[in-house]
């Protein structure tokens, strides 16, 4: 019986070069090993595992283990069954089909991003002709850049210290449909696959990539006119967001004016560290003052940043309305 050792290397060189299936004992546990020819660069790999016994069993299967290169004299897409015989196992890790698709994605995208340079004179085109895209940038238009701006306002989005909004063109390449031999093409040349995929993305998608610009100038346009009305209601949801994120306070005292009334309560103050659209929910009001909320206001009723006049936290004021903010919404 072959004896296997704890190195990698050693390993494979053994079930590799010896004749017929590799066999090993370890741990008490036997295991048998048969690789089968994929090609002139790949073996793949089958181990099953006897907990009690030598040899192999006629009724157990054996569990595909991974793709042995033959060119490197690495595993690739190991899989569990495998893991047992080493040591180490951050290197078979570091192969796994899953990982090399994420490194994949990651390369083109980086690739396709340095080649276009936020700068749509790079692609071919300057005009748009698919009815498909047409239809999606009209919806964008009045669906979505408004919403877009906002999100980037609040500090979600691509705005530089000054405020100013900044279009960065993002690749969204995924290579979804990637194949048993695409995996195996790019363990062989890495880089000869991230450049053929990201020449084949940038040839394919030069409509898509001048919509993405053309929609960075909608939400730039958007953007401007927010932040150039200065009664748009975002203003005072940005300076509660960026008031309370200042603090570390899990609950906070918000102080509300509504329908001629102040009413004082404690509430959780994550939700007023994100945007809540236009009204807060009451259920994150303690329980005894969502109570007299209720009492007060009725059941079901809402309250918004417009309404609140201050939210203190430890004795200090985290925000407080400008004068006249509160009496100018009622």
């Amino acid at each position: 019986m072959n004896c296997i050792t704890t190195e990698p290397r050693g390993v494979i060189m053994g079930w590799l070069t010896g004749i017929g299936p590799f066999e090993c004992k370890v741990n008490g546990n036997h295991y048998t090993l048969i690789r089968v020819r994929k090609n002139a660069d790949f073996d793949y790999l089958y181990i099953q595992r006897q907990y009690h016994g030598t040899g192999i069993e006629r009724g157990d299967k054996f569990e595909y283990a991974g793709a042995f290169c033959n060119r490197d004299g690495r595993i690739y897409d190991g899989q569990y069954a495998i893991r047992d015989l080493f040591d180490n196992t951050d290197g078979l890790k570091a192969r796994e089909a899953e990982v090399l698709h994420m490194q994949l994605k990651a390369a083109v995208r980086k690739a396709v991003e340095a080649a276009i340079g936020n700068d749509r004179n790079n692609l071919r085109i300057t005009e748009l002709s698919s009815e498909r895209i047409l239809n999606s940038m009209e919806y964008f238009q009045r669906c979505t850049a408004a919403e877009q701006a906002r999100k980037t306002y609040l500090g979600g989005g691509d705005e530089d210290e000054d405020g100013v909004f900044n279009f960065a063109y993002h690749c969204d390449y995924d290579p979804e449909h990637w194949t048993e031999d695409s995996l195996l093409a790019y363990i062989l040349d890495p880089d000869g696959y991230v450049s053929a995929e990201a020449e084949a993305y940038i040839d394919s998608h030069q409509e898509a990539m001048l919509s993405d610009f053309l929609e960075g100038d909608m939400v730039a346009a958007a953007y401007t006119a927010l932040i150039e009305n200065p009664s748009n209601p975002v203003h005072r949801v940005r300076r509660i967001i960026r008031a309370v994120s200042a603090s570390s306070a899990k609950t906070v005292t918000v102080t509300i004016g509504k329908d001629g009334a102040e009413f004082s309560f404690k509430a959780e103050a994550g939700q007023y560290r994100s945007d809540c659209t236009s009204t807060y929910n009451d259920w994150h009001i303690a329980a005894a003052d969502r109570k007299e909320f209720e009492r007060k206001f009725g059941r079901g009723i809402k309250y918004g940043p417009a309404d609140i006049i201050r939210i203190e936290y430890a004795r200090s004021v985290l925000y407080e309305a400008a004068a006249g903010e509160v009496a100018d919404d009622a």
